[in-house]
């Protein structure tokens, strides 16, 4: 990393390059760095004390398990695995700096992606919105058009919500069932009807056709109302990806 000091009027981005090496350079020339590509700036390490847990979310899309320095922030990286228009991505491979008060202030991201073709900047909101908080995002906001980059703040879920992604995550990986299962349990929600009925009429194993039924909300195959505890009782319907 550079030794020279800031201007207060510029905006670095800080980032390990392919080979690990530290580079610091500023927003304007950032556009062209492939951030969801990279190695995270600092690996999130436990040690006593800690208010947070390094866990894992996985990205499908590029075979990565990604380490996220809480349960917060894996949470949402289970979102972004949800959402069949995130590509790449990568967990806290950029910081921001710049100049404020005399002494230097900093912003670490908590997730690059490659949406829809566009490089997107994802911040995980925190339980308590601070001015710390605000005042990075505001930096954010400057230095996003500069960058060409998108900015979007997610909301881990909670409740029902919560303990649906996770049944959902743990069914994200087909197992025991051939596609061509998956295929026709798809076909007996052209309408609304319980998982269990679905289950049922496609002839399928109860307990290894309810689960592939979640597979299917998962990949958005199916549709249900997230909102409401998911059980073999809901109802389910052919979704967006059918």
């Amino acid at each position: 990393m550079s030794d020279t000091p800031l201007d207060p009027q510029v905006i670095t981005v800080c980032y390990l390059d392919r080979f690990g090496r530290r580079r610091e350079l500023p927003v304007e020339q950032a556009a062209p760095v492939p951030f969801e590509q990279l190695a995270p700036l600092q690996v999130p390490v436990p040690y006593p004390g800690r208010q947070s847990f390094v866990t894992k979310a996985w990205a499908s899309a590029t075979g990565q398990s990604l380490a996220c320095g809480s349960l917060r922030q894996q949470r949402c990286g289970m979102l972004l695995d949800r959402d069949p228009a995130v590509a790449a991505r990568s967990a806290g491979p950029m910081e921001l700096r710049w100049i404020k008060d005399g002494g230097v202030q900093s912003l670490r991201p908590d997730f690059v992606a490659l949406r829809a073709g566009r490089r997107e900047v994802i911040c995980v909101q925190p339980e308590e919105l601070t001015d710390g908080w605000r005042a990075g995002q505001e930096l954010l906001a400057r230095a996003a058009p500069v960058a060409g980059w998108r900015v979007r703040v997610i909301r881990p879920p909670d409740g029902v919500e919560l303990d649906n992604l996770m049944l959902l995550y743990a069914a994200r990986n087909r197992q025991h069932l051939a596609w061509g299962d998956a295929e026709a349990l798809a076909r007996h929600f052209t309408s609304a009807r319980t998982i269990r009925s679905g289950v049922r009429a496609a002839g399928l194993p109860a307990f290894a056709g309810v689960d592939l039924a979640y597979h299917l909300i998962w990949k958005r195959r199916l549709d249900t109302d997230m909102t409401r505890l998911l059980t073999p009782s809901s109802t389910a319907w052919l979704g967006t990806g059918g």
